[in-house]
């Protein structure tokens, strides 16, 4: 049942007012931010703009090895927004060299200032968002239309464009393993690179339709999640593979999350932005100049190699 509407709530770092939809769960909104000084005040308003049909919203970012003027953005933000608040672990590079890690780290940070900091006590519903402009077609619409189904414990998004986030992706039927080390595998074993590029990765940028019924996957993130409180618990993040390498934190939080029985969908309807950096590439020009001069530049480069044998 929709809840009687309220008196115009006050002005979020947008501005707006939001819709007439209202969701009382009480949301901590979250995000990590390095070297995005020239960008983290939009990014934050963006989401806001969104999250404007929840009654109580606040906001933790955790910063981590900026050298640009980032801290001094967040402070700002601090000064002017009571509920937003950004937590800064300095330089991290040092004692975490691995990328991976160093982001697992900062995500488990707000993991548990979630858990330990009084303010986050009443939080229903932690929204995870990226700060680096793949949320500028979020909507409160989109982000409302979670409520329209029922059964998820975590939403993510969808794209207007095919799909990007493949190395958090895992599904049965659509990405099983890692694209990029089915991509190496194929290309040690024969396989010229724009084919195996072509079955390994760019075959899977699927574009879903926004009408299309939520997809149940074993992992996905796409620039945003919606996650119930509830169902986090003690999970945590881990960004460094048994053999030290490099892994997509979402990966293991997520997994730690359906090990508990907890269910994650992409709802197609909310959708955060088009095209970007992983899935430019697919345009008309670029797929173009891929299938019609790689080729036969793939070929003309063997035949020198063996010529030079």
């Amino acid at each position: 049942m929709t809840a009687p509407v309220p008196p115009a709530p006050a002005a979020s770092p947008t501005g707006a007012t939001g819709p007439r939809v209202r969701r009382p769960e009480p949301v901590l909104a979250v995000g990590l931010a390095r070297n995005c000084g020239g960008a983290i005040g939009a990014a934050v308003a963006r989401v806001s703009a969104a999250l404007a049909a929840f009654e109580h919203v606040q906001w933790l970012v955790i910063e981590s090895d900026s050298s640009d003027d980032t801290v001094a953005r967040l402070e700002a933000l601090r000064r002017e927004h009571p509920g937003f608040d950004f937590e800064s672990l300095g330089e991290l590079r040092r004692t975490m060299p691995l990328r991976t890690d160093r982001i697992a780290h900062c995500r488990n940070r707000y993991l548990e200032r979630l858990a330990d900091d009084p303010r986050y006590r009443d939080v229903q519903i932690l929204v995870v968002a990226d700060l680096d402009g793949v949320n500028d077609l979020l909507t409160p619409e989109g982000l409302l239309s979670c409520w329209d189904f029922e059964g998820w414990d975590v939403c993510t998004a969808n794209q207007r464009a095919p799909y990007y986030d493949l190395w958090a992706l895992r599904h049965p039927d659509w990405m099983q393993g890692d694209c990029w080390r089915q991509y190496e595998f194929l290309k040690a074993h024969g396989l010229p690179r724009e084919q195996a590029l072509q079955a390994a990765v760019h075959s899977r940028h699927l574009r879903i339709p926004e009408d299309a019924a939520p997809i149940e996957v074993e992992s996905a993130f796409g620039g945003l999640g919606v996650y119930r409180r509830a169902a986090i618990g003690d999970s945590r993040y881990i960004g460094l593979a048994p053999d030290g390498g490099e892994l997509c934190e979402h990966l293991t939080f997520h997994a730690a999350l359906r090990a508990k029985g907890r269910r994650i969908f992409i709802n197609p309807r909310m959708v955060n932005v088009g095209w970007v950096e992983h899935t430019r590439h697919l345009q008309f020009w670029p797929t173009l100049k891929r299938n019609w001069w790689a080729p036969p530049k793939e070929w003309l480069m063997r035949r020198l190699r063996g010529a030079r044998g």
